[in-house]
């Protein structure tokens, strides 16, 4: 395997190392692991995380890096927040939500947070498809979002956070709101009553 077979041979420009085992079955794990070191090595790949590679100029959205990155997560907090246009301010990094684990991922396609949630509030996000692209990425629902927002960082008073709700289900806010401690519900209410 040389660079330009993987180049021709690759259907897109995110790919991951047991992809191109399977493009190249002749080829031993070690040649395709010391291959794919040395093209990050000379800039003619970018590595993500571990095993996951892009190919560099590849233009992909950061919310789809943030759901292949780790798994299972999907997007939500000031991230989603602001993609529905609730919140004005731009995360400088993508912040998402998992069931599993809290951590913070560095990779050569940004940086990524990840709050954990309780299994029973891992619930309430869509499966969007990224325009130009052949990948989708999961984010949650605007409520959901919003609800994950002010649980995981423990907002008491929503007027600080420039929110603006005038897009939000109500109906929908309180059905998932249901399964939140009450003070997350009490705290979004106090802005409805503004």
């Amino acid at each position: 395997m040389n660079y330009y077979e993987l180049r021709w041979k690759m259907p897109t420009g995110l790919f991951f190392r047991h992809q191109v085992a399977r493009l190249f079955p002749k080829d031993s794990h070690q040649l395709i692991n010391s291959q794919l070191s040395r093209w990050v090595a000379k800039s003619k790949l970018v590595r993500v995380k571990r095993e996951m590679f892009l190919f560099p100029g590849t233009k992909i959205n950061e919310f789809v890096l943030a759901n292949f990155i780790y798994r299972p997560s999907y997007v939500s907090l000031e991230s989603a927040l602001n993609y529905y246009g609730i919140i004005p301010d731009v995360a400088p990094n993508v912040t998402s939500v998992s069931p599993t684990t809290t951590k913070t991922i560095r990779t050569g396609g940004g940086v990524f947070i990840y709050s954990k949630i309780a299994k029973s509030l891992y619930f309430g996000w869509q499966i969007i498809k990224d325009a130009g692209s052949e990948f989708s990425f999961s984010i949650a629902e605007a409520e959901k979002a919003l609800l994950d927002y002010v649980y995981v960082r423990k907002i008491r008073d929503l007027d600080d956070q420039r929110a603006d709700l005038a897009g939000i289900d109500r109906k929908k806010l309180v059905k998932y709101g249901k399964i939140f401690p009450a003070w997350v519900m009490r705290a979004i209410n106090e802005q409805y009553r503004r």
